[in-house]
Order: structure tokens, then C-alpha cells, then sequence
């Protein structure tokens, strides 16, 4: 009979036999747990912050794309001659062909709408004349982008549209006429519209602020133009007077102060949203800022989720002591019961060892004399079994010892079923025995076929995952190319249609100038052609220099004569400039170098020296010619300037072609890349070392050098 006391122990009987520290340790983690948690749950805002980042700037590439595939198209337009003409003579051709033509472009280069607008801000000419929110006719010279135009800049600027009630990216350009006045301003607005529904099918709450902290693109339309910090009195009443985000008032978010850091901002969204965490990351190269939104809640879900971890690995530890000292009991008993079993015979030892597979204790004709309980239930066996015999059961039968095999085990029904078969010889006093051990792998054989199936379908998806990967990426360096042509066709476009209208013009004035029979200014006209003729040549030259091979012959050249060369070349500039040059030469020092390599890349690095020191006061170049620091048998020649420098993003980019600091027109931005290349075709290295504030050094640098002395003039 059964008493109440043999019932098995509750589990708070459990924990009360524990080892009192083992008790206080586990109690003291749940109260440092609840003690920690707001600890506990800044540290996952820093690791949410941290993931916020990484997926923020994919968001950021996305938008940055989107721009960047219009942004050069108001200045292309502006410099079209059909443009041009357009608003030289309003009255002229009819305004439905120039607003035809607006709606071609617009059309092929995906944007949303292109308008054409006086020095007035009324809009002659627009892609969507014949709609119904025609913005022909219409006046928006109170707008920013119009201003930014008028006064010959870009216009970069993001609104709802004062017509059509739909926002969009407003860029402009200035339109230049014949006699460098601005005639107009061309606009160029992008629908943002499907940039916002992709973020939205993303499942990510994202938003974009402008520098006053607005949000004007998000995943969810309701947020729109909505403050995340207080609007002072002044820029409300801008944003009435400019219309930027419609007529309605822009509301404020509550801040929470309380969920507020560094790295990101609490705010009380209302309702069932609750409080709310931004993640915000600046947007490169535009003034605004990238935000993930978050809820609080779900940043506290997962500290839960952190500490029920802690909480768990905490009782798995503890389970695993009970489990250990239980163990080690278990052990002390089975000791006595190996000292009981070691004083049976060699022959029940030698059977039992293998009781978890079929064996078989067979004499020397393989006859069975014992079959384990596990044999007679794999094979179906009778008790009956003198006459039976192994090479019935298993196919094939090997006796050659062969070790472990596989077979197929045959029961008495007829059934097969896949075995792994081991025949060891064993001896028992003066008789020679055999142990046949029979293992059944049918799971083992099932587990081997759904594990070929499943490598199958994982390299099935791997495939597919690598030709996913490749169309993104040849995607991507399709965007990328798009973005590098842009950028030189706008900048051939600016250096070379300045001199082809200035020819135009120069033409023209000579044909009238002859009529008139003033030869002698004709012959002026035709000096200033001749110039122009050679800076359009010059560009040329320098455009197949940098993309042809070039003769890279050399022989030993003094390195004071380049300069020498350079610095006479650049003096008339130079004095008009106000630049005082001091060259600090004790030495002459030889190369293997191209003489007129070398005369090129001096005019270029002091010509470009002379472009950052324009307005500075006092400026300065000094030049100096040393032994190589890390390099005992070279030689290094440095000019630096005290001009304005440049910041790490510009530096990252000096050496590359059309990139350039200077005003678009001013230059092509293919002096540096020219030089990195000549110096390198001749064995030589050109580095750039700067800071904002402080200058700009370049430095060339051979690795051997032949020196000899010489005087500073």
C-alpha cells in the first residue's frame, strides 16, 4: 500500500534541499535583474542604435539615387540652346512647342514635371500645359528655388506644389542668355512619392527632416510635416509665406526627455502609439536627416527577452549542478554493482558488452550458440533455432574479415532491412568462437536520404540567392556609371559652351566690323578667336592626354630646371595675383625622368596653387627640394600654399578625373589626375596633404636620386 509520503517531490521541496548559496546566487540575479533594468535597457537603445545605422543607410543610398539621377538635368537644360532662344523671344515661337518639348524630356528622363519661368517668376512654358493643374501662367517667384536661380546658384528645394497640392523636390538652374544676363529659371520637380511607398513595403517605420527638424517623407503618409522640436515664431511665418508644406500648420510632437540621448530622441505619439524612438542619421551631401522610428515597447520586449534568457541559463545552471550531484550518486551505486558483474564468466561479459544490437555467439561452423533478445526482435526469430544459420539472415555473408560491413538483413516473414555487420573471432578457453554483431541503421539510412535532400535544396537556394546577388550588382554598377557620365557631360558642357557662344558672338561682331570697313578691330576679333580657338584646343589636349598612353621615355633631368621652367611661365600671374614664391633648394638633385612630364605636372600643382590662393591675404607659395624621409637615396619636392585647404572628403577625391574644388566653368578637374598619372607613368608617387584652414602641400617624391650643389636664386 501506497502512503502519502511516496508521492514525488513539489518543486518547492526541490529548491529548499538546494545549497543555501546556490539559492541566495539565484535569488541575488533576479533582484540584479530588476534592479538593472533601465541599465539594461539603455544598453539595447545603443545596440538598436548601432543596427539603426546600418539599415539607415541603405535607405540613404536609395534616396541619394533617386536625386542623383536628376540632379545635373536643370543645368543641361538651362544650357540647351531651344531653351535659350525660348525666353529671348517669348513673343516668337509658339509656347505650346516649347511646352511640347518640356514634356518630352520630362517623359524620357522619368521626372515629374519641367517648367520654364520668366525673370519675373511667371511660368511661360511647363511639361504639363495641357492638364488641368497646368502650371502655366502661374507665379512662383515667391519661391525659394526661383531666388536661389535668380541669383545664379542651384535651387535645391522640397515643397508641396502651390498648384497641383503635390510635394515633390524642386531643383533649378539659372538660365544664361547670349550676353551672360539670366533670361529664367529652369525647374526640374521629382515625385519622391515612390520612394516613400518602397520604405513603406519595407515593414520600417523611416522618416526624413528637414534642417528645422520637419518631416516631410515617410513611410506612413501620416506623419507628414509634423516637428519633431519647436518652430521659432520667425520660420512659421516663412513657411506661410513660401507655402512650403501647404496651407495647413505644421504640429508639434510631446519629447520625451525621460527616453531621450545622444543617439537618439523619445517622443509621445498619442493614442495607441505611445512613445516612440528615433534613430536619426545626417543625410550625406543634402541638409537633411534620416530617422528610424521604434517603439519603446518593442525595445523593451527585447530586454525582457534578455533577461528571461539570463534567467533561464541561470536555472540550466542550476539543473546542471542537481544533475551532477545526482550523477555522482548514481555512480557510487552502479560501483557496486560493476564489482558484483566483474565476477561473472569472460564469455556473458563478452555478450552483454554489445546488448543495444542484435548478437550472435557463434562456434567455430558458425553455428549459433547464443542469440541476444535484440537479434530474435530485429530478424523475427523462434526460440527454436538449432538448425539456423547466419548466412540465411544477412546478404552478403562475409567471413573474410573484413571488419564492419553493410548488408540487408532478411527476416523470416521475407522483409529486408539495412544492417551494419561486424564477424569478430573471440577465444573461450580451448574453443574457438565468433561474435556476429548486428546493428539495425534503418533510421541511420532514412536520416542519410532526407539530409542528401535537404544539401539539394539548400544549394538549390544558394543559386538562386548568387544570381539575386549578381542582377543587384549589376544593377548597382549601372547606377553608378549613369552618375559618372552626368558628372562629366555637365562638366564638358559648362567648360566648352562658354568659348562656342564667345565665338558665336566674335563672328558675328567681325561680319558687321567689315561691312563697316574697320579692319583694325576685326583684327582684334580675330586675335580673340585665335584665343579662344587655343583654350578650346588646350581642353582637347588635356582630355586625350588623360584618357590616350603617353611616351613614357626618360633620362636623367635636373629637378631645379622644371621649376625654374614653371615659376617663369606663372610669374605675370602670379604678380597679378600678389603671390610671393620662396624656394628653399640647397642641392640640385638628377632623376630618370621625362623632362616635359615633369614641366607639366609643376605648371599644373603651382597653377593650381595660384586658383586656391585667389582673395587670400598675403598669399604665399614656398617650394622645397629634400632628401626622401623614408626613402635615404630618393629625393622629395614640396609646394605648399596658404590657402584655404580642403577637407577629407575632398582630399579622398583630389586625384580623381572632373572632380574639382573650383567653380563649374572655372575648370575641368582633370589637372590633378593628369599629374598622378604622369607621375606615376614615370616611377615616381604624388601625395596631398591639407586642412581646412591651413593649406595644401603636394608632394612628389622619387626613390632614387643623384644630388649635386647648387645655388638658391
Amino acid at each position: 500500500m501506497t502512503t502519502p509520503n511516496a508521492v514525488s517531490p513539489s518543486p518547492f521541496r526541490a529548491i529548499r534541499s538546494l545549497p543555501f548559496w546556490l539559492a541566495t546566487a539565484f535569488i541575488g540575479l533576479v533582484l540584479l535583474l530588476i534592479l538593472t533594468d533601465r541599465y539594461w535597457l539603455r544598453l539595447e537603445l545603443d545596440r538598436t542604435a548601432d543596427r539603426a545605422e546600418q539599415r539607415l543607410g541603405v535607405y540613404q543610398t536609395s534616396l541619394q539615387a533617386t536625386i542623383d539621377r536628376h540632379f545635373y538635368l536643370p543645368r543641361i537644360l538651362a544650357s540647351d540652346p531651344r531653351i535659350v532662344d525660348a525666353l529671348a523671344d517669348p513673343e516668337g515661337p509658339p509656347a505650346r512647342a516649347t511646352s511640347e518639348l518640356l514634356a518630352r524630356i520630362n517623359l524620357q528622363a522619368g521626372s515629374d514635371e519641367i517648367f520654364l519661368m520668366d525673370t519675373t517668376g511667371l511660368t511661360r512654358w511647363s511639361s504639363n500645359f495641357r492638364s488641368e493643374t497646368s502650371f502655366v501662367g502661374n507665379n512662383y517667384g515667391y519661391r525659394p528655388y526661383f531666388a536661389s536661380a535668380m541669383a545664379g546658384e542651384p535651387g535645391f528645394y522640397f515643397a508641396v506644389g502651390a498648384t497641383s497640392g503635390k510635394p515633390g523636390l524642386f531643383l533649378s538652374a539659372p538660365v544664361v542668355d547670349q550676353l551672360d544676363s539670366i533670361s529664367g529659371v529652369i525647374v526640374v520637380k521629382i515625385d519622391l512619392g515612390p520612394l516613400e511607398a518602397s520604405w513603406a513595403e519595407s515593414g520600417d517605420a523611416v522618416w526624413v527632416t528637414d534642417r528645422e527638424g520637419i518631416v516631410f517623407l515617410s513611410s506612413s503618409p501620416q506623419w507628414h510635416y509634423v516637428a519633431t522640436r519647436p518652430l521659432s515664431t520667425e520660420h512659421r511665418l516663412r513657411l506661410i509665406e513660401t507655402r512650403q508644406y501647404g496651407s495647413q500648420p505644421v504640429r508639434e510632437l510631446t519629447a520625451v526627455t525621460d527616453w531621450s540621448g545622444e543617439r537618439w530622441s523619445g517622443f509621445d505619439l498619442g493614442g495607441e502609439a505611445g512613445t516612440h524612438i528615433l534613430f536619426g542619421s545626417p543625410v550625406g551631401g543634402y541638409p537633411w536627416t534620416m530617422h528610424l522610428r521604434l517603439p519603446l515597447a518593442e525595445v523593451h520586449r527585447q530586454v525582457r527577452w534578455g533577461q528571461a534568457l539570463a534567467v533561464l541559463l541561470a536555472l540550466t545552471a542550476t539543473g546542471g549542478i542537481l544533475y551532477g550531484r545526482e550523477r555522482r550518486r548514481r555512480a557510487s551505486a552502479q560501483q557496486a554493482v560493476i564489482r558484483l558483474t566483474e565476477e561473472r564468466e569472460h564469455h556473458q561479459r563478452a555478450i552483454i558488452q554489445n546488448t543495444d544490437a542484435g548478437l550472435f555467439n557463434l562456434d567455430a561452423d558458425l553455428h549459433p550458440l547464443f542469440i541476444n533478445e535484440k537479434a530474435r526482435e530485429l530478424f523475427g526469430l523462434r526460440h527454436d533455432d538449432s538448425d539456423l544459420r547466419p548466412d540465411r539472415l544477412i546478404h552478403p555473408w562475409r567471413t573474410d574479415g573484413a571488419g564492419t560491413y553493410r548488408a540487408e538483413g532478411q527476416r523470416l516473414d521475407g522483409s529486408r532491412f539495412p544492417v551494419l555487420v561486424t564477424l569478430n573471432p573471440i577465444r573461450v578457453g580451448q574453443q574457438d568462437e565468433f561474435i556476429l554483431t548486428v546493428q539495425d541503421i534503418t533510421e541511420l539510412t532514412q536520416a542519410q536520404l532526407a539530409l542528401e535532400q535537404a544539401n539539394e535544396a539548400l544549394e538549390q537556394r544558394v543559386e538562386e540567392r548568387t544570381r539575386d546577388l549578381k542582377a543587384a550588382q549589376a544593377a548597382l554598377a549601372q547606377n553608378q556609371k549613369l552618375a559618372a557620365l552626368g558628372r562629366m557631360s555637365s562638366a564638358i558642357a559648362h567648360e566648352i559652351n562658354q568659348p562656342i557662344t564667345a565665338l558665336s558672338n566674335y563672328t558675328a561682331s567681325s561680319r558687321l566690323l567689315l561691312e563697316r570697313q574697320k579692319v583694325d578691330d576685326v583684327d582684334r576679333n580675330l586675335g580673340r578667336i585665335e584665343s579662344l580657338v587655343d583654350r578650346l584646343s588646350r581642353l582637347s589636349r588635356q582630355l586625350r592626354i588623360f584618357a590616350g598612353k603617353r611616351n613614357t621615355g626618360s633620362a636623367p633631368v635636373s629637378l631645379t630646371q622644371p621649376i625654374h621652367y614653371a615659376l617663369d611661365l606663372l610669374e605675370p600671374r602670379m604678380q597679378e595675383l600678389g603671390v610671393s614664391c620662396t624656394l628653399d633648394v640647397d642641392r640640385d638633385a638628377t632623376v630618370q625622368a621625362n623632362t616635359m612630364f615633369l614641366e607639366q605636372i609643376l605648371v599644373n600643382l603651382i597653377g593650381n596653387a595660384l586658383d586656391a590662393l585667389q582673395g587670400q591675404p598675403e598669399p604665399r607659395i614656398h617650394i622645397d627640394l629634400k632628401p626622401a624621409p623614408d626613402q635615404p637615396a630618393g629625393v622629395q619636392l614640396s609646394l605648399t600654399d596658404n590657402g584655404p585647404g580642403m577637407d577629407d572628403d575632398q582630399l579622398a577625391h583630389a586625384f580623381e578625373p572632373f572632380f574639382t574644388t573650383k567653380k563649374i566653368g572655372d575648370g575641368l578637374g582633370l589637372g590633378l589626375a593628369i599629374s598622378y598619372n604622369l607621375a606615376h607613368d614615370m616611377g615616381a608617387t604624388l601625395a596631398v596633404t591639407s586642412a581646412p584652414g591651413e593649406g595644401t602641400t603636394f608632394t612628389l617624391t622619387f626613390a632614387t636620386a643623384d644630388w649635386m650643389e647648387t645655388e638658391t636664386p
